[in-house]
């Protein structure tokens, strides 16, 4: 079993440490990226973490956390984000909004995992790779066919083409925000959806 390198726990512990509660007087909505299992055993894994810096550049607060939710157990977010048992705890905590009475968030899981509740919300995208399942209730796309051809399970968040793919529905959404609330975004309408850099674990 390999660990991730020095310079991976260090991103990856100041990830979780500025995925904190909200403070009083935030105003962004908030955006709670679930990293999966693989964090812990696959050589400089990151996950859907890796995003939340470009999340902040449109606007989102960003919230990150493993699939257990140790940190952000009470986070009411607009959109959740995850990646494998991550995605899977992304369907199940926004079902659990719902029976709670709270707004229903936008769902966006990338390869799901076995055994994943079916989506709860009326809007859940599931991006995955073959031999991973779809996602009962979700816009179902296939993650090779829309630009990460042949990215395996492990790497499929950190590829540069499901990131955007991510980021643009990400952007969607913050602009519809502020279309229905009428106040203007934190983001400006015209700015680009930020460009996800080539890391070697997403190539």
């Amino acid at each position: 079993m390999t660990m991730p390198d020095g310079r991976a726990w260090l991103l990856i512990l100041g990830l979780l440490a500025a995925s904190g509660p909200a403070r009083a007087g935030e105003t962004r909505p908030t955006a709670l990226l679930l990293d999966g299992l693989f964090i812990y055993v696959h050589q400089a894994y990151v996950g859907v973490s890796a995003l939340a810096p470009l999340l902040e550049r449109l606007g989102y607060r960003a919230a990150v956390d493993t699939h257990l939710m140790t940190r952000t157990a009470r986070e009411e977010p607009v959109l959740l984000v995850g990646h494998s048992m991550g995605g899977a705890t992304a369907l199940k905590r926004a079902r659990e909004m719902v029976e709670a009475g709270k707004p229903a968030p936008v769902v966006i899981t990338i390869d799901a995992a076995f055994g994943s509740p079916p989506c709860p919300v009326p809007r859940c995208v599931n991006y995955y790779s073959p031999g991973f399942p779809k996602v009962e209730g979700a816009e179902n796309i296939d993650a090779w066919q829309a630009g990460a051809f042949m990215a395996n399970h492990a790497l499929l968040a950190t590829h540069p083409a499901v990131q955007r793919l991510v980021l643009e529905r990400a952007r969607a959404l913050i602009e519809e925000r502020a279309v229905s609330q009428a106040v203007a975004p934190n983001a400006p309408l015209s700015a680009p959806v930020p460009t996800p850099r080539p890391t070697a674990a997403g190539r």
